[in-house]
């Protein structure tokens, strides 16, 4: 029999309630013999991500249209939370342009079956222990967006245990939030607008992580000044000090009982299904209750995926990079840098011609695509470890698994992207995809099979793919402007000259690229004049660049780096001698000193420490910014090997990571 083909729609993998979501789906379809195909197709609304800001993030709701009635039997919506903002009509708009039958989650509408949360009986329970136990009396209540029916029914529920409690409408304050971590300022005009607030109940987690920064920030403590409760027991609640009381609203519950529906709703039934949730109690509501800490081993396990992530990361860009001219082998070299980390499966697409996508257009949805290459694992592979000291994990690939598709038969049509010839018919298919874009401009799509706990880090892989596919198009028309300027060899210089300044610099820091660097470096250990003279090699990184990203989100980790840029070009400019300093990928520095000095190692590390403590006590930043540096000496000469003396420098950077600072301030 054939499979059914389901279609799942999310927000993004960073968003715990959407990740926990997908786990509960792929456990179903595996249980049923389901294909799944994961769609992160971002908000269909106006709101930005809460992770980090993107003004291109709407090209991701391209991929909400790449399902047609040939390839799909049946779509999941998470409508709740890509369309939390939209109004009714907008909602039903969105929906009518999806050609097969919908389960919605999150979201109630007629004439479509859904799966919802049960939002009375635990929150009631929460906003009464407040009362009963805690002998709250004055309450704010920050409610999700009017159009979501999760918010319209716990603020019912918050105002019907009100009254039931005899609590008066002058001794609380509601407030609109949007489910988002960004909501800091509605929080803060609540808080001056009822200074005498002694509790705050957020409609989700994620609200309820802005409270604790409010009111931190005011020199207040969660759970003693003031008490803070949630709904839906995301991840970081029970890891957050003091533990946030909260309901469990297991987001998992919902995903499985969706795709349980999946037949029913082929058949032409309607059901709506409520999950139950739980009452949790932790110390943010001011009990007294032991906070477990996590297993470190789980750490160690984490670190080590983040390690190779970031290696793998690297090596996308540093493939590119290598390579002055247009690079025919770029797809192939995207693969097997990927595979080195756990991929089941994964499949590069092109579109047949670069298409540019504006805000408010209508996409266009191409008849044919390009297969340019596809991996699948041949069998179970098991990872090499390589102790640095901290395990990075590298998964074997044979060069002969990574598959690239010969030009007369690389055309698919964009129905068959899910049943190419490459796809055995007979394999469950458990997949997610992803857009490949720059700016307006899109150039592909990828359709990965990995295991879920790799899930939240394809964003990260993606963006670098699209990169270095932008940079190989940069490389191609650099070229193609060269053979047009060839009769007007000034003209031709001139234009060159810009391309290679730029393609050295690096775009966040502004300091040299890795290709920048190492020019740099090599031309002046060479040069006549510094013959003899001592050298310095600097490998650093980062340290706890992941916790910030995580805590604090991706424009405090952008500014994290540049700071590490500055506190490496000082050092090495408050040394008499010559050097420059340049970003080699991800959170990986690499430096040089060219002095007369014999021996000012310990001189530059005093400089570093010192610079990192000055940079970090002038910023007003909760987290510590620091490096970890290896150093290697060596003589200016015409023969050295600089990919050498770096790697020395590497090996000693791993001797001084153990002694790292703690991130936080």
């Amino acid at each position: 029999m054939k499979r059914l083909n389901v279609a799942l729609f999310i927000s993004e993998f960073e968003d715990p309630f959407a990740n926990t979501l997908c786990e509960g789906a792929v456990k179903a379809v595996k249980e049923k013999g389901y294909n799944l195909f994961i769609f992160p197709g971002k908000f269909i609304d106006d709101r930005q991500s809460p992770v980090f800001e993107d003004n291109y993030a709407y090209q991701h709701n391209c991929l909400f249209q790449f399902i047609s009635e040939k390839d799909i039997d049946v779509a999941i919506i998470n409508l709740g939370n890509i369309a939390s903002q939209l109004e009714l009509e907008d909602k039903i708009n969105f929906l009518n342009t999806i050609a097969v039958p919908v389960v919605l989650i999150s979201d109630t509408i007629e004439g479509y079956s859904s799966v919802n949360f049960e939002n009375s009986t635990g929150l009631a329970l929460e906003i009464e222990h407040l009362i009963q136990v805690h002998q709250k009396k004055h309450f704010g209540y920050v409610s999700g967006p009017s159009s979501n029916i999760d918010a319209v029914e716990r603020q019912q529920e918050f105002e019907q245990v009100m009254e039931k409690n005899g609590i008066l409408p002058q001794q609380y304050r509601i407030v609109e939030g949007d489910f988002s971590s960004n909501c800091t300022d509605v929080i803060e005009a609540l808080m001056d607008s009822y200074p005498e607030m002694d509790a705050l109940i957020c409609a989700n987690d994620m609200m309820g992580y802005a409270a604790y920064q409010v009111i931190e920030s005011r020199g207040m403590k969660v759970g003693q000044d003031i008490a803070v409760v949630g709904f839906d027991d995301s991840p970081y609640s029970c890891q957050i000090k003091p533990g946030l009381t909260t309901i469990k609203a297991d987001s998992s519950l919902l995903g499985y009982k969706a795709v349980g529906l999946c037949e029913s709703v082929l058949r032409g039934e309607q059901h709506n299904l409520i999950v139950d949730t739980t009452f949790i109690m932790r110390g943010s509501c001011g009990c007294d209750i032991k906070q477990k800490v996590e297993h470190q081993g789980n750490i160690l396990n984490i670190q080590a995926k983040l390690d190779s992530l970031n290696h793998t990361l690297v090596s996308v860009s540093r493939n590119v990079l290598n390579y002055e001219e247009e690079n025919h082998k770029i797809y192939y070299m995207i693969l097997d840098s990927l595979c080195k980390i756990n991929i089941q499966s994964v499949y590069l697409y092109t579109f047949t011609e670069e298409m540019e996508y504006k805000k408010g257009q209508k996409w266009m949805k191409p008849k044919t695509v390009r297969l340019q290459a596809y991996y699948k694992e041949p069998y179970r592979r098991v990872p090499d470890i390589v102790y640095q000291p901290m395990p990075v994990y590298y998964y074997p690939v044979d060069a002969v698994d990574i598959k690239e598709i010969e030009i007369d038969k690389q055309e698919i049509p964009f129905e068959q992207i899910f049943t190419n010839p490459y796809i055995a018919e007979e394999e469950q298919q458990i997949k997610v995809i992803t857009l490949l874009y720059a700016g307006e401009n899109q150039y592909g799509f990828m359709i990965w099979d990995v295991k879920g706990e790799y899930y939240g880090y394809l964003s990260q892989l993606t963006y670098q793919i699209s990169n270095t596919l932008k940079t190989n198009k940069l490389l191609q028309n650099k070229n193609k402007m060269a053979a047009a300027l060839e009769e007007s060899l000034q003209q031709v210089r001139e234009k060159n000259a810009i391309l290679e300044e730029i393609s050295k610099i690096d775009e966040l820091t502004q300091i040299y690229n890795r290709r920048g660097f190492l020019d740099s470096m090599k031309r002046n250990v060479i040069l006549k004049e510094n013959q003899g003279k001592n050298v310095i090699a600097i490998y650093a990184d980062m340290n706890d660049l992941k916790l910030v990203n995580d805590q604090f989100g991706h424009e405090e980790g952008d500014y994290a780096l540049k700071l590490i840029g500055q506190i490496l070009r000082e050092a090495i400019h408050d040394v008499k001698g010559t050097g420059e300093v340049g970003r080699i990928g991800g959170d990986e520095f690499c430096a040089y000193l060219i002095t007369d000095e014999a021996n000012c190692e310990p001189l530059l590390r005093g400089k570093l420490d010192e610079i990192t403590e000055r940079l970090n006590r002038e910023n007003d930043k909760p987290y510590y910014v620091s490096i970890s540096a290896g150093m290697q000496h060596f003589t200016c000469h015409e023969d050295v090997n600089i990919s050498y003396e770096l790697e020395q420098a590497d090996a000693q950077l791993y001797m001084h990571k153990k002694n790292k600072r703690n991130i936080l301030k």
